[in-house]
């Protein structure tokens, strides 16, 4: 090649970089984010949006410091980019929007209920609860694996746990997909998702009024019950509105989490039939295969935070009162910290990915999603080992920071 012939090649690169953007609310980025996401850790590890006006990590080690640093990095205006974008801090008792040591004491009045001993002893209730829904499908040659499966079984698990009454708790499900749902280029939730996002936090706030009233041994009960003391020393209990708030996250968390990871995984083993062979040949790579899933793919792509004060690293700086997202999906596919990141491979072993956050916003129901999905895979690889997927019936979900399918039709046997 000639000189020209490089220097034309070099400049077709560089206009090729100037085209690309990370758009979290484009059809680009709910289909397939990972291209962009390498051109952002090579070439804009420090991203800024024109668009949006926010900043974006994409590198393993600075999303790691980053969730270390939740002084630098709050959590109190938001987690994500619509509320981070009004730059104001919010006054709430919604764990996920707060900072230590307020976080860190309320943290505290739910983690023993999601500890990983106290999550083996579900292990009966989760299995229940996947194979009636096996069961309804087990003579169906086709199928869909979110719509008629992955969708249904985790709300039930995480709504009979809260105090939800059977028959209303599909209505969680229904509540979160509507709240979280995204337009295309619109960060801000629809109509009908304000109106379900009321209406979830209107409903549990009646059901806490009435576990007040009626009492049980689930986790609403032990909400109205539970005291804290401050840093004074007062005790203090948590009000109707403050266990609703809590309730809310807990059933949409609880739901959206799994359902994502069961339809991303099953897609993946669709996209690598080896890989599934080996979890047929041995179901004891289940825990691994999990753990593969979620690095590969993971359900929550970014988790929003708001800088306190100047962020200074070699690739760029980031100003002080700067909506900036953690892109997990970016962190555990970077090649400086995984050997062949896009490669699924779920002998993988290695350290424990970033699905599931890092540091004080650490998800507390880690241990409940991974049981959940090790019984629905092991369901799967029982009842239904060789599945086709209908590519011409797969559809995204467009959500907030959510990453996954609402369809995956398959035929089976």
């Amino acid at each position: 090649m000639s000189t020209d012939q490089e220097a034309v090649s070099a400049t077709a690169v560089r206009d090729d970089h100037r085209l690309m953007e990370f758009n979290p609310y484009s059809d680009s980025f709910f289909d397939d984010p990972y291209d962009t996401y390498r051109w952002m850790r090579d070439e804009a590890p420090v991203y800024h949006s024109d668009r949006w006006d926010f900043y974006a990590l994409t590198r393993h080690e600075d999303v790691v410091a980053a969730h270390r640093d939740w002084e630098t990095f709050s959590s109190a205006y938001g987690v994500t980019l619509d509320a981070l974008s009004l730059r104001q801090r919010f006054n709430t008792n919604m764990l996920i929007i707060m900072d230590p040591p307020e976080h860190t004491r309320l943290r505290k009045l739910v983690r023993q209920v999601f500890t990983r001993a106290a999550v083996a002893n579900l292990e009966p209730l989760v299995t229940e609860v996947v194979n009636s829904y096996v069961s309804v499908l087990t003579d169906m040659d086709e199928f869909d694996i979110v719509a008629d499966f992955a969708a249904l079984f985790p709300v039930e698990i995480i709504s009979s746990m809260l105090g939800v009454p059977p028959g209303e708790r599909q209505q969680i499900r229904l509540w979160t997909d509507e709240f979280l749902h995204r337009e295309q280029n619109n960060p801000f939730a629809t109509e009908s998702g304000v109106a379900a996002s009321i209406a979830m936090g209107e409903y549990f706030l009646e059901l806490a009024r009435e576990k007040r009233r009626n009492p049980d041994d689930l986790i609403v009960s032990r909400l109205v019950t539970t005291a804290y003391e401050d840093d004074t020393g007062a005790t203090h209990r948590l009000s109707d509105d403050d266990i609703a708030t809590f309730a809310v996250l807990l059933a949409a968390a609880g739901s959206e989490t799994v359902t994502k990871l069961v339809g991303n995984g099953v897609m993946a083993f669709h996209q690598n039939p080896d890989q599934w062979q080996l979890v047929i040949d041995d179901p004891g790579l289940i825990p691994g295969a999990i753990e593969e899933m979620l690095r590969f793919n993971p359900p929550s792509q970014y988790q929003g935070r708001f800088t306190t004060r100047d962020v200074v690293l070699d690739s760029g700086t980031i100003p002080a009162g700067s909506p900036t997202l953690l892109v997990t999906g970016a962190a555990t596919r970077d090649p400086r910290a995984y050997d062949r990141p896009d490669v699924f491979d779920i002998r993988r072993g290695g350290a424990t990915t970033l699905a599931f956050g890092y540091g004080a916003h650490s998800c507390l129901g880690s241990w409940l999603a991974r049981l959940e999905t090790q019984v629905a895979l092991q369901a799967l690889r029982e009842h239904w080992p060789r599945f086709a997927v209908n590519p011409d019936g797969l559809r995204r979900v467009t959500m907030s920071n959510v990453a996954g399918y609402s369809h995956i039709p398959v035929h089976v046997g």
